[in-house]
């Protein structure tokens, strides 16, 4: 009887230990990541992220969907700010961004695994922007701009 006391008493005063989210899980969260239209620094800055390649960004941004979270293209599946192919890419970035995830322990492994159920239109910016980073891989992706690139327009 008094242990079953004891053992009540210390769960009520217990202090309860909070785990600290991730840089990214918070910009993921963030009131800017609710922003779908305008030109920004990359919210992502995680692995694949390059500085010097923020102007090469804003450039496919702009040509792509005018800096439009929400684009779609209408003779395709394209859509969001990057215009992914949302048929074929959907299941290949968020594999590519939970593998990333997992190794980082950013907290986001839940919330990248629902975005395969979402189109990419529908992805707030922090994982459009990360989507972009990880396809873009150093200058290795800018193949999946291809139309965009090459033209010598960005």
């Amino acid at each position: 009887m008094i242990l079953s006391i004891f053992m009540s008493v210390a769960v009520i005063v217990s202090p309860v230990v909070q785990i600290p989210h991730s840089h990214d899980y918070r910009v993921a969260h963030s009131e800017a990541a609710q922003d779908w239209k305008g030109f920004e620094p990359s919210l992502y800055e995680g692995k694949w992220f390059d500085p010097k390649d923020e102007k090469i960004r804003e450039c496919i941004s702009f040509r792509e969907s005018r800096h439009n979270y929400r684009g779609t293209n209408s003779s395709s599946s394209a859509e969001g700010n990057y215009q992914f192919l949302d048929n074929s890419w959907r299941d290949s970035l968020t594999y590519m961004m939970i593998e990333e995830s997992r190794k980082n322990g950013d907290g986001l492994v839940k919330q990248i695994r629902e975005l395969r159920d979402k189109p990419i239109r529908k992805w707030n910016r922090y994982f459009q922007d990360r989507a972009f980073w990880t396809a873009w891989r150093f200058g290795a992706g800018a193949k999946h701009w291809f139309e965009t690139i090459p033209s010598g327009r960005c």
